[in-house]
């Protein structure tokens, strides 16, 4: 294999990732199939489900092409494979121990490839044309929602439904990545892929969380995750198979809100459901860095929830300098807290988070906010937890015994 004929197929590889699998790049300049061929395919809009049987047998043909035309773009420009005559031995590779035989049998594998791509290209126009003359009844996506259908035979009612549903502005869509997507309307859920699509009907399938991973998006900051979680939907209906959901942690509450079918979420499995939820667990890690504050033990509970005992305190230990170095202004410099605490660290996390601006979502921690008592303003730095004094454990530890004493006398 020469450098020419190397360069071709890596580029051809390439080529072939992209058309399957495209990047958003090519998505933005209109560079995919759907986009190519829209007048084709029609508006989704108006025909949900025509435009899906459309597009998967679009798919099926296109992706069906690439092995023929690698091997006749191969033909035109390459020969390499062409020619069965003997090497001579000045040719030979002295550390190969049967190069006639080797090239017979790439030369009988190189001709089984080109015969399978050949009868790829001539089946697969075959297959979409008898669902075409068949009305679409045998694809695969009218034989799911003939499933659901009272008239036996017959999907035309569940598609006109399903598409009366898709046309309401309430539905949920999120695109999953660049070949699939998730749907939620009023009564089913919907997921497409790249040659099929499934349907769930809401009045009889069970959701549940299957499993939650969590990512490191960034090396040197540990805080930055990205958290994806895995639903699996599981239609009752007979002859319907299950299907995964694999969103972000943050879509979770967006998808469970449309949804009318509870989301079930094992004890085992722990995951972010909003952006809020991430920052406390982020905010927590922060403040377990910080140097801990002794304080008198207190039997309050948290002034937020009235449940947690108060376990943090705010005091300046911050410097009043920005991230470049330069001194702050006194308007924005950290103040002294004289409260005593009050608040759990949770509740005090989701304040901070409160009077932060949407906008700037990546720098929260990087900002300031107010104490909710007495209007200190701090930053992440300066609130600490508390652990007991001396005194205090001692005077705790005399009140317990001198309460045993009495119950005993």
């Amino acid at each position: 294999m020469d450098e020419s004929e190397l360069l071709f197929n890596l580029f051809y590889f390439l080529l072939c990732m992209v058309i399957i699998y495209p990047p958003e790049e090519f998505q933005r300049l209109g560079f995919t199939i759907e986009q190519l061929f829209a007048r084709f395919l029609g508006e989704e809009y108006l025909d949900f489900v025509g435009y899906h049987q459309r597009r998967t047998s679009l798919n099926l043909f296109v992706h069906s092409c690439l092995p023929f035309s690698y091997f006749l773009i191969h033909r035109l420009k390459f020969s390499v494979f062409a020619t069965q005559e003997p090497l001579e031995d000045s040719d030979l590779d002295p550390d190969f121990p049967m190069p006639q035989e080797a090239v017979a049998f790439k030369t009988l594998t190189w001709k089984t490839a080109q015969r399978f791509s050949v009868l790829a290209v001539l089946a697969m126009p075959a297959l979409i044309f008898n669902w075409h003359q068949q009305n679409w009844r045998r694809h695969p996506i009218s034989k799911a929602l003939t499933k659901y259908s009272i008239t036996p035979g017959s999907y035309s009612a569940v598609a006109s439904e399903i598409g009366t549903e898709f046309r309401q502005p309430e539905i949920y869509k999120k695109k999953l990545n660049s070949i699939s997507s998730v749907i939620a309307t009023q009564n089913w859920i919907i997921k497409t892929t790249m040659y099929n699509v499934h349907f769930a009907h809401q009045s009889n399938t069970s959701l549940s969380v299957a499993k939650a991973e969590t990512y490191n998006i960034s090396h040197q900051d540990q805080n930055d995750t990205l958290q994806m979680i895995s639903i699996i939907v599981r239609p009752m209906r007979q002859g319907v198979s299950d299907f995964h959901i694999r969103i972000n942690a943050l879509e979770f509450r967006n998808l469970e809100n449309r949804v009318r079918r509870p989301i079930a979420i094992p004890s085992n499995i722990q995951f972010h459901r909003n952006v809020i939820d991430r920052f406390v667990d982020v905010f927590k890690a922060q403040v377990a860095l910080n140097p801990i504050f002794p304080e008198d033990a207190t039997t309050e509970k948290c002034f937020a929830c009235m449940l947690n005992e108060p376990n943090t305190k705010i005091h300046k230990q911050c410097a009043d300098f920005d991230r470049n170095g330069a001194p702050l202004a006194d308007g924005a410099c950290c103040s002294n807290c004289y409260c005593r605490p009050m608040w759990c660290v949770e509740c005090l996390a989701r304040w901070f988070a409160a009077r932060q601006s949407d906008v700037d979502r990546e720098v929260w921690l990087e900002q300031k906010c107010t104490c909710p008592m007495c209007r200190a303003r701090f930053c992440v730095l300066d609130v600490s937890y508390i652990t007991p004094t001396v005194d205090a454990t001692n005077n705790t530890q005399s009140q317990g015994t001198e309460e045993d004493a009495d119950d005993t006398t």
